[in-house]
Order: structure tokens, then sequence, then C-alpha cells
């Protein structure tokens, strides 16, 4: 996979609005960070502007079969192989990712600093904990001090290595700035009379950029025997040489430059451990699944809690996969994927998560009009996992970290994988009992 790592660099404002209204008595709610779908959005939205029309190196039209027809038939399907990750803020030549939700602020913390301490694990008898957890996480200390928003990654290795008590350098990545406008009637482009709103706007420091890796090869559809080498869409796009981007609402800017960078991560431990958690790097969103007797799906409430999680006992749905689980060349997709359903789930049990408030989102479809209202887990949540065995556990690891097997990059967002949703870190839980 040919992955180029950029960081984005705003002209000005950005508006980054969420699923909520904008109004007078409110701040129009438009200074957040940047969502993995937005950044995906600007970046095929840049592609579709640069190629209006179907290219050469794109090969045949694609023919929709009747389920796409059904689902979504005035898409173009141009670019679909696009893949983001990102963006994290990128300061002094080093990203930062979302502060985990299982650290707890030390009330000795200083006016530069924050001491950040491990929670710890209490038991769940008779209380109501939402089904199937069994334990509870515990701040080690009463504190008034919020959390940080975001942790450096010299600071986030240390967390992932299990290190007790984290010194946190307060560092002040952006600002939120508010306007107030006039609303516009969109029949008549005149002013309505007496309608006002706010609108709420992010300001990064001058020094502070957006980092994001990209990656976007297609297969070109061809006849038989003509030539289908892959085609590296960002290379065509040359992103690295100061593209703008339109990022966001109101036409906010962003320019495109090379850095290194990469997602934090431990190597997987050799020493038996029964304990793994897995801490969100990107939102991920968990859609309700309706029992379907036609496809042998379950019901399951979705929400905070993965569909690959059994809502009744906490058990893992995913395949323990092994050397002949992957897909076999010119294997069928659908009767590899049965394949993978038929394989043993991977010995594993959810016992504790903490998650935070969800994350609202909307979107406008130019075709359809607006999209449904979605609920992520925010980035930062984490999930604590029992495994039966050493072996469980590194299947599970495997299975959850964002460094997959073979190179791949999992993405463990029931929709919205290629958008950069559901990217996670595993870790072994140190936690006291």
């Amino acid at each position: 996979m040919t992955t180029q790592s950029l960081q984005l660099i705003p002209r000005d404002l950005l508006f980054l609005r969420d699923a909520r209204p904008m109004a007078a008595a409110d701040a129009g709610q438009g200074g957040n960070w940047p969502r993995p779908d937005q950044l995906w959005n600007a970046v095929c939205h840049t592609m579709h502007r640069t190629w209006p029309e179907q290219q050469d190196w794109e090969g045949l039209k694609h023919r929709k079969t009747d389920l796409e027809r059904t689902r979504n038939p005035d898409s173009s399907d141009r670019f679909g192989a696009l893949q983001s990750i990102g963006p994290f803020p990128f300061k002094a030549g080093k990203p930062f990712f979302p502060c985990p939700l299982d650290l707890g602020t030390a009330p000795d913390s200083g006016q530069d600093t924050s001491l950040l301490k491990a929670m710890t694990l209490l038991a769940g008898e008779f209380t109501n904990l939402p089904q199937p957890l069994k334990y509870a996480f515990s701040a080690p200390a009463l504190s008034k001090e919020a959390l940080p928003a975001w942790l450096s990654q010299d600071e986030y290795q240390k967390y992932l290595e299990g290190t007790a008590t984290i010194t946190v350098q307060k560092n002040e990545l952006y600002d939120l700035e508010r306007n107030i406008g006039i609303a516009i009637d969109p029949e008549t482009g005149t002013a309505r009379d007496k309608e006002f709103y706010q609108a709420e706007y992010l300001r990064l420091r001058h020094d502070v950029s957006l980092a994001c890796q990209l990656d976007c090869q297609i297969t070109p559809k061809t006849s038989p025997g003509q030539d289908r080498t892959k085609v590296d869409v960002l290379d065509k796009l040359q992103l690295q040489n100061g593209l703008a981007l339109i990022l966001g609402g109101q036409q906010g800017v962003v320019y495109s430059q090379s850095c290194n960078w990469h997602l934090p991560a431990i190597p997987k431990p050799d020493e038996d451990f029964r304990l793994l958690r897995w801490t969100l790097l990107s939102p991920a969103v968990f859609p309700h699944i309706v029992a379907a007797e036609n496809n042998g799906h379950q019901e399951h409430p979705g929400g905070w809690l993965p569909t690959w999680i059994n809502p009744q006992d906490g058990r893992v749905l995913l395949p323990a996969t092994g050397p002949d689980s992957a897909r076999r060349p010119g294997e069928d997709r659908r009767l590899w994927r049965q394949r993978r359903q038929e394989l043993p789930a991977i010995q594993a049990r959810l016992i504790a998560a903490r998650v935070g408030k969800p994350q609202y989102f909307s979107g406008w479809d130019s075709f359809q009009g607006p999209k449904p209202t979605l609920a992520a887990v925010p980035a930062g949540s984490v999930y604590l996992f029992q495994c039966d065995s050493q072996q469980n556990a590194s299947l599970l690891w495997d299975a959850l970290s964002w460094q997959g097997q073979h190179d791949k990059i999992n993405r463990r967002s029931t929709v919205f994988g290629e958008k950069g949703f559901g990217l996670g870190v595993c870790s072994v839980g140190h936690y006291t009992w």
C-alpha cells in the first residue's frame, strides 16, 4: 500500500459543524476538531473537481449492481478506493492524539503541566452497569481539573507502556472564535427580518497543522487482455506540492505539504498476558442492527457497544484468523466472507469500558438532501477485554490494533472505516482490581 503522510495548513479560520442546529441562543458549534469523514470528503471532492469527467486511466465505467442502485443510485462510484487516517494536531514535527479516558487528573497538577494517573477497576456487582460489563473504572483521586484534550506522541507512548503517572505539558493548539451573522432566506437571497445566528470557528495556532495519511490506488476496469496495473491517484493529484483543499463549510481552505509522522503503537508482548486494552484513536460508529432471518443477523443495540461484541455476555464475535483465512486469489468476496464467518471466534470477553459522550454528526447529499444524524463513540474511549489464553490475547491484538497483520490497517468501526473511523491501538491492561 502506498500511503502519503501529509500536513494540512489552514489559510484562515475553519468552520466545522456537527449535527446541532445554529441559532442566536447558542454558539453554532462550528469550532470542532475536523472529523475523519470531513477530511475524506475534502480529498474526494478535490479529486472530482480536478477530474470532473471519467479519465482514461480509470478504465471502464463501473456498472452498478442491483443493491448499489438501491442504496446509492446517484453516486458516480469514482475514487471509492480512497482511504484516510486523521486528522490529528501536528506541532514541532510531532503529532498529538486524543487523551485516553481511563486516565484521571491528580489534584497536585501544576500551572504548565498536568499529572495523569491510571484509573483502577471496581467490581460492578449490585450496580447499574450496562450489560455485559463486569467492572467499572474509578478515578485514582478526586480532582476538578479536566483531562487535556490531546497528548503528545511521547506522552501517549508512556500511556501505552503502562506508566502509572504521566506528566503532560499543557499545550495550546487552537482557539475558538465566535461571530454573529444575519440569516438569509435561501429562496429570495435576502436577509430574514430579525433573525440572527452565531457561528463558531476553529483557528489553529501559527505553528500547528493537521496531520493525515491518505491512500488511493485503483485497478482500472478494462476489457479482457488489457493492462490492469494499479494507478496511484494521489500521485496524479500531487498533494505534496501545496495543493489547496476545501475543508469543512464556508469554503475553508487548507494547503497540503509532505511530512513524516506515524500512529502510536507498541510491540505485541511475548510474555503471557490476559487483559487487553483497546483505546480509540478516532471515533467509531456502531449502528443498531435489526434482526433479519434471511441473512442470519441477530439484533444488536450498537451505540457504545461494538457490533462485534455479543450484547448478552460480552463475548468477542471476531473470527480467530489463521494461515488460510485470507482471501484466496480469484475467490468470490461473498464466499470469502461466508468462509470467515464459519471460523471459530476469538475466546475473549469485554469486561469494562470507559466511553465518552457521543459525537453527533450529519451531512448533506447534493442529490438526496440531508443525511441522517449519527452518534459516534468519541476518540479516547477505552475497552478492556479478558482473554481466555495467551494465544487468544495475541489473536485479539492482531484483530483490533490499527497495526494489523501483513501491513493491513484495521479499522474496527462498523461503517466509515475507509474514512478513518474505528482506528484503535492495543496495550496490556495494567490495572489494580
